[in-house]
């Protein structure tokens, strides 16, 4: 799918949203109503407030009649408004129940903000990476982040537990101090079902929840983006371009993406040369072990992955948790 394909399917989404923003708020006012019907009165009068006041202004061509009906309308209106809220608040309901909610407020649910020309909004840049580099294996953040972290689920007895608690304070750290960190780039390394997934959704919630730029992106949707770059040289297509500049490129399963003649190890030798030359941070799980990364994608990749100078490298040892 393309650039151009996921804008559309998401500001199809948007009016969806902007639907079901004016369904629920007309059952709002339809509860309000049934349960004190002087707020449906006083709300049917201010619908009428505008109209009354511009047929009074339009029988007469005296400046001052102008002004005075557009003050009476606008005191009424704020006097009915205050009683709505009054009537709101003896109900046991918030002041603005009567009023649209956006998911959000910055936008209001068009995805666009700013005057003419508009630009997209933070949220809507931040649905469009998801679109168009997540799939369906990846694990929404509200399941895999550090406030759900369970260390009882590592076994004990191995020093697996220790271990994880230790590589979480870590991961946290990094997190926490992004675009700060000691280290640039991080690989997280181990065995399945030991954790590095779990690790990498932890560090791109904590990221993207304090307002900073992240892309999280399977090894697999990685290796489509550099194919349509090379086949394409680019026409059309940004998705690379948006994995090289983007502050934080986390990537997973990393090993497991095809191995295709002049694209996998030319293209991730480009996506790391370019983003360290520019200091932008990688966050990498994969099965690999660091012998299996030099011998996979060779002496120019893995000396830049693995470089200790810019890269933190962690090892998971320990059972399958999906086993246990």
């Amino acid at each position: 799918m393309t650039r151009a394909d996921c804008i559309r399917e998401l500001l199809a989404e948007y009016a969806n949203q902007r639907t079901r923003n004016e369904l629920e708020l007309d059952a709002r006012i339809a509860e309000a109503g049934a349960r004190d019907p002087e707020i449906l009165r006083l709300r049917e009068e201010n619908m009428h407030l505008a109209f009354d006041a511009m047929k009074r202004i339009m029988a007469t061509s005296d400046p001052e009649a102008c002004r005075t009906a557009a003050e009476q309308m606008k005191q009424r209106g704020v006097f009915n408004n205050a009683q709505i809220r009054r009537r709101l608040t003896d109900l046991g309901l918030p002041q603005d129940y009567l009023e649209l909610h956006y998911r959000c407020e910055a936008c209001r649910d068009t995805g666009y903000v700013g005057e003419a020309p508009s630009r997209f909004c933070a949220c809507f840049e931040k649905a469009l990476r998801v679109k168009q580099y997540e799939d369906g294996s990846m694990a929404g953040t509200d399941e895999q982040c550090f406030a759900n972290f369970d260390l009882s689920r590592f076994p004990e007895e191995s020093g697996q537990r220790a271990m994880m608690k230790n590589l979480r304070r870590f991961c946290e750290e990094y997190a926490d101090t992004f675009p700060k960190t000691v280290l640039p780039n991080l690989v997280i390394s181990g065995g399945t079902g030991v954790g590095k997934t779990f690790l990498l959704n932890c560090i791109y919630e904590r990221v993207v929840s304090r307002g900073q730029s992240a892309i999280r992106v399977t090894a697999f949707r990685m290796f489509e983006a550099m194919r349509r770059q090379h086949f394409t040289d680019g026409s059309g297509e940004v998705d690379f371009e948006q994995l090289l500049r983007v502050p934080l490129l986390l990537i997973d399963d990393l090993g497991s993406e095809p191995m295709m003649r002049n694209i996998t190890k030319e293209y991730l030798f480009t996506l790391l040369n370019e983003r360290m030359a520019a200091r932008r941070h990688i966050v990498i799980a994969t099965n690999l072990s660091e012998e299996d990364i030099m011998r996979v994608y060779g002496e120019r990749v893995g000396s830049r992955l693995l470089d200790r100078s810019r890269c933190a490298v962690m090892r998971l040892e320990g059972k399958d948790l999906r086993r246990l």
